[in-house]
């Protein structure tokens, strides 16, 4: 019974070209940033293209897959949200954008565009959350809810665990800068509204994960298991100022190379998102092909 099915081999080898892509990106941006460490106006280009170029393919991914399903339909709200998000996510990538070329010489946190971006990021990552919660209720609408058992507590644990263990010491210290002058207040609204965002996405992992297991092998499996995977980069993202010291190397040059990894998981929501497309594209030409097929 647990056994993966016949059609799963055949499934990775439809989605690895993608997967691979993902790889490449990540590497690339990866690379770009580590001889870029000496100079911080090409690290700042770097990261402006790296932001537009995942920004997009999110939008992409999200928007294609909202729009395969029908007006009304409750998956469409939830990918709907989920673009909402990742527009959202571009606008403030573009705002940055926009002032690091307008005005060069002047940081963004003494732009007049911080509290618009502190407005932005917030509705993004409102949006973001609750599409995942939404997507955590169609489980239970569609009967895909897995059963309860000691491994499903142990998972949720660990879920929880290392969300307050990442989110925690970034919500003390941006509740602590709260009030510390107008452009201190804007940051740490941004970083509240991230971080409770990020914990809430790394607790709702568990659950992803575990209905991609059960899909293993069918149409649908690689459209959780993207989205579980990019929950799970943001983990890491979220955790790069604590775990920057434990790399070898300079902290601070490790904290600019771990925040590369906003690009999988802006990424793998693309993919995700081009995935759950594909499948159900898939699943209408398999229909409309059994209608066509004479009975007599």
């Amino acid at each position: 019974m647990n056994a993966p099915r016949p059609s799963s081999g055949r499934a990775f080898r439809r989605v690895a070209p993608w997967l691979g892509a993902v790889v490449v990106l990540q590497l690339v941006h990866l690379g770009a940033v580590a001889t870029s460490l000496q100079d911080t106006h090409r690290l700042a280009l770097v990261g402006d293209v790296a932001g537009w170029a995942v920004g997009l393919l999110a939008v992409l991914g999200t928007a294609a897959a909202a729009l395969s399903f029908g007006a009304g339909d409750y998956l469409r709200r939830v990918w709907g949200l989920l673009t909402v998000g990742a527009v959202l996510s571009l606008v403030s990538t573009a705002l940055r954008s926009y002032w690091m070329h307008a005005v060069p010489d002047v940081p963004f946190t003494e732009s007049p565009l911080l509290p618009v971006r502190m407005g932005v990021v917030v509705l993004a990552n409102v949006s973001t959350t609750f599409a995942l919660v939404l997507l955590s209720r169609t489980y239970r609408q569609s009967g895909l809810q897995p059963p309860p058992s000691s491994r499903a507590t142990l998972l949720w644990a660990v879920a929880a665990v290392a969300a307050l263990a990442v989110g925690g010491p970034a919500l003390v210290k941006a509740v602590g800068n709260l009030g510390q002058g107008f452009a201190a207040t804007c940051t740490a609204v941004i970083a509240l509204a991230s971080t409770l965002a990020d914990m809430t996405t790394i607790l709702l992992v568990a659950p992803i994960l575990r209905v991609a297991y059960m899909l293993r092998g069918g149409r649908l499996a690689w459209v959780w298991w993207a989205m579980g995977v990019s929950g799970a980069v943001w983990l890491f993202y979220d955790a790069r100022e604590w775990l920057a010291p434990l790399l070898p190397g300079n902290p601070t040059e490790a904290v600019e190379l771990l925040r590369t990894l906003r690009t999988s998981g802006l990424a793998m929501l693309g993919l995700a998102g081009w995935l759950q497309r594909s499948a159900l594209a898939s699943a209408q030409r398999e229909s409309r092909a059994e209608v066509a097929v004479p009975t007599a």
